[in-house]
C-alpha cells in the first residue's frame, strides 16, 4: 500500500518520531477512535434475550467449579459464566457494568490484533489496512452489541490474536515460553466457548503454508517432526477440551431433517461476509427488535464482489503461491463456520441462521489477518511475496476501497445501534415491570411474557419470575392467589381478569349467588372447558378469613385461602373440567360466590 493512501494518518503523527513510533501511535489512535465508536454503541444499549438467563442463573448459583462447567445451550464457556456472575452481583441489571466490561475486552482484542499485526508483518504502515478492517467492521457489530454473544466472542478473538502471535513467535525462535504461550492461548480460547477450538483450522494452515518449509507433500510430516513440542500441549488442550465437552454438553439442536445448505451458504458467504468487506451492509432488517439482519442494497453486492476481485488480481500478481495459500486460510475458515451452520444452528433456525452476523465473529479476525497476508510479505517466513504497490489507477482504487469501507462501516454500525438504543420490546418490558412494582407491590401470576419479551422457546425462562428475578424481594409471583395482578404486553402490572372460554351458571341464593358453608356446594359451568391450560378466576365475598376446599370434578386440587371482605381468587390448572365443588373447611365462615370463570387470564382495559 503505497505511502499516499496513507497520508492523512502519517500526519497526525509527530515527525520527531521514529518510524516504528509513528505507527504505533497511528494505530493506537485508530483503536482509540473504534474504542469511542462501540462506547456510543454499548453504553446506551441494554440486556436481551440470554442475557436475563445468564442473570438468573448467576443470581441462583455460587461460582463453584460444577456451575461454571455446567452448558448454557450447547456453549460450554465458564469464562462467560464467570463474568456473567460479577454483573450479576452487582446490582439488578446493572448494564454499565456489563458494557465496561465488553469494552474492556474489546480493548485487550484490539490491543493484542496489533500485536499479531507486528508480529507478523512487523512495523509497517499497511499494518493499519487489516487493523483497521478489524477495527471497524460490522462483522462483529451483533456479537459485540448482544451481552450474551460478546461474553464467548470477543474473549476468543483476544485468543486468536494470542495464539497466531505466539505460534509465528515459536516458529521464529523456537524458545519453549512460545509454546507454553500458544496453549494457554487455546486454553483462553476453549474456556470461552467451542467455537474457540476451531481457530486450530487457520493458525495450522498459517503455520503450514507460511512457516514451513520444504514441498507441499512433505510439509505435513515437516510439521509434525518440526513442531511437536508446540502441537503436544495444543492437542492436549484440545482433547481434554472434548472430553469435557462431550460429557457435559447436550447437542445444541433437537430438530429433524437437515438444513437449507445452499441457502445458508448463499446467505453466509454471499450477503452476510462479502458485503461487511465493503463496510456493509448498510441496511438492516430489524426481525426482532432490537435484533437485525443484513438487507444489503443490490448494489452493494456488486461493489463487494467487484473489491474482492481486484483485491485477488493484486494479490495474485504479488506472488500466486502467497495469495493461494492466504486465500486457503480464508476459505478453510468460512467452510468450518459454514458446516457447522448446517449441521447445528441451521437445523433450527433454518435459511435464517446464515444472516446472523455472530456466527461470523470467528471469521472476523482470521479475515483481518488474510488481509495482511493478501497486502504484506510475511516476516522471516518460508513463503511470502513483495509489498503491495498502489500506483497509478490502483492508487485511486485502494484510497476509493478505504474510503467506501470507512463510510459504509459507519452507516451500518449507526443503523444497527440504532434499534438498541430505542426501548424495544424486552428493554421496555422489564423497565416497565420494575418501576411499576417499586411504585405499587404486587403478586403477579406466574403467565409467560410476549415472544418479544423472551421467545417461548425459552420457557420457563419466559415466566416472570424467572425473567425478572434480579429484582430479589420486588418481585412475587404465584399460580394462584387473591386479587393476584398481571403484567400487559408493555410490563405495567394490571388487574387481572379472565377471558371466559366457560363460565358458571346463575347461583341459587339471592343476593349471593352460591353460598358456601361446611355443606359441598357445586358449581356447574355452562360448557366443558376444553382448553389444555387455563385459568379459573372465582368472585366471592367472605364473612371472614378461613380456608375453602375445591374439587374439580370431584377430583381434589387444594384448599385455597379466601380474606374477609369482597376478592376474587384466581388458579391455574390444566384438562377439561365442567364442574367446581366448594365447601369451606373453616368454622363459622360463609362464602358467596358470585361467578366463576374458566379461560385465558389477560389485563383488564
Amino acid at each position: 500500500m503505497s505511502a499516499p493512501v496513507l497520508t492523512p494518518l502519517r500526519a497526525m503523527v509527530p515527525e520527531d518520531l521514529s518510524p516504528a513510533q509513528q505507527i504505533r501511535g497511528a494505530a493506537y489512535g485508530l483503536i482509540g477512535l473504534h474504542l469511542i465508536l462501540k462506547a456510543w454503541v454499548l453504553i446506551p444499549a441494554w440486556f436481551y434475550s440470554d442475557d436475563f438467563i445468564f442473570l438468573e442463573d448467576a443470581l441462583k448459583n455460587r461460582i463453584t467449579p460444577d456451575f461454571l462447567l455446567t452448558p448454557h445451550d450447547s456453549q460450554l464457556m465458564p469464562l462467560g459464566v464467570a463474568i456473567s456472575s460479577v454483573v450479576a452481583h452487582a446490582g439488578p441489571y446493572n448494564w454499565l457494568l456489563a458494557a465496561s466490561i465488553t469494552l474492556l475486552l474489546q480493548a485487550v482484542a484490539a490491543i493484542s490484533c496489533l500485536a499479531m499485526l507486528r508480529t507478523v508483518f512487523g512495523d509497517r504502515w499497511a499494518i493499519l489496512a487489516p487493523l483497521g478492517f478489524y477495527l471497524f467492521s460490522t462483522m462483529g457489530i451483533e456479537a459485540l452489541t448482544w451481552w450474551a454473544a460478546a461474553l464467548n466472542a470477543i474473549p476468543i478473538q483476544i485468543a486468536f490474536f494470542l495464539l497466531v502471535t505466539s505460534v509465528v513467535r515459536w516458529a521464529r525462535e523456537r524458545r519453549t515460553r512460545w509454546a507454553i504461550a500458544s496453549g494457554a492461548a487455546l486454553t483462553l480460547a476453549v474456556i470461552s466457548g467451542p467455537r474457540g477450538l476451531v481457530m486450530i483450522v487457520p493458525v495450522g494452515l498459517l503455520l503450514l503454508l507460511f512457516f514451513t518449509p520444504g514441498r507441499w507433500w512433505t510439509r505435513p510430516w515437516h510439521l509434525v517432526r518440526t513442531h511437536a513440542a508446540l502441537i503436544v500441549p495444543l492437542a492436549v488442550v484440545g482433547v481434554a477440551y472434548l472430553v469435557v465437552y462431550a460429557d457435559s454438553t447436550p447437542s445444541p439442536v433437537e430438530a429433524q431433517g437437515s438444513a437449507p445448505a445452499l441457502a445458508i451458504g448463499r446467505n453466509l458467504i454471499g450477503t452476510s461476509w462479502i458485503t461487511s468487506l465493503v463496510g456493509g451492509p448498510w441496511r438492516w432488517d430489524e426481525y426482532n427488535p432490537p435484533m437485525s439482519r443484513p438487507d444489503p442494497p443490490s448494489v452493494l453486492y456488486a461493489i463487494a464482489g467487484l473489491a474482492v476481485l481486484v483485491m485477488v488480481v493484486m494479490a495474485v500478481r504479488r506472488g500466486a503461491r502467497v495469495a493461494f495459500a492466504a486465500l486457503a486460510i480464508l476459505v478453510a475458515q468460512l467452510l468450518v463456520t459454514y458446516l457447522a451452520l448446517v449441521y447445528g444452528r441451521g437445523l433450527q433456525l433454518g435459511a435464517n441462521a446464515g444472516l446472523m452476523t455472530r456466527y461470523l465473529t470467528d471469521t472476523l479476525p482470521v479475515t483481518a489477518l488474510v488481509l495482511g497476508l493478501l497486502l504484506l510479505p510475511v516476516r522471516e517466513a518460508a513463503m511470502t511475496s513483495r509489498p503491495a504497490q498502489a500506483r497509478g489507477h490502483w492508487r485511486t482504487f485502494a484510497g476509493a476501497a478505504i474510503a467506501v469501507f470507512l463510510v459504509g462501516s459507519l452507516v451500518s454500525t449507526v443503523s444497527y445501534a440504532s434499534a438498541w438504543h430505542r426501548d424495544y420490546p424486552a428493554r421496555e418490558f422489564v423497565d416497565n415491570a420494575r418501576t411499576s412494582l417499586a411504585a405499587e407491590p404486587a403478586v403477579i401470576a406466574e403467565l409467560e411474557v410476549p415472544n418479544l419479551v423472551q421467545s417461548r422457546l425459552s420457557y420457563p425462562n419466559n415466566l416472570p419470575s424467572n425473567l425478572l428475578y434480579p429484582l430479589g424481594k420486588e418481585i412475587r409471583t404465584a399460580y394462584r392467589g387473591n386479587d393476584v395482578r398481571i403484567l400487559d404486553d408493555r410490563g405495567v402490572h394490571r388487574q387481572a381478569a379472565v377471558f371466559a372460554s366457560a363460565t358458571s351458571r346463575p347461583g341459587p341464593v339471592r343476593d349471593c349467588g352460591f353460598a358456601v358453608t361446611q355443606d359441598v356446594t357445586r358449581v356447574r359451568l355452562d360448557k366443558t372447558v376444553a382448553n389444555p391450560f387455563w385459568w379459573m378466576s372465582i368472585g366471592y365475598l367472605s364473612s371472614g378469613d378461613g380456608d375453602l376446599e375445591v374439587r374439580l370434578d370431584g377430583n381434589k386440587v387444594d384448599d385455597i385461602r379466601v380474606q374477609n371482605g369482597l376478592h376474587t381468587y384466581f388458579m391455574r390448572g390444566e384438562g377439561p373440567v365442567t364442574t367446581v365443588e366448594l365447601r369451606s373447611t373453616t368454622p363459622d365462615l360463609t362464602v358467596c360466590v358470585d361467578t366463576v370463570r374458566v379461560g385465558d387470564l389477560v389485563p383488564v382495559s
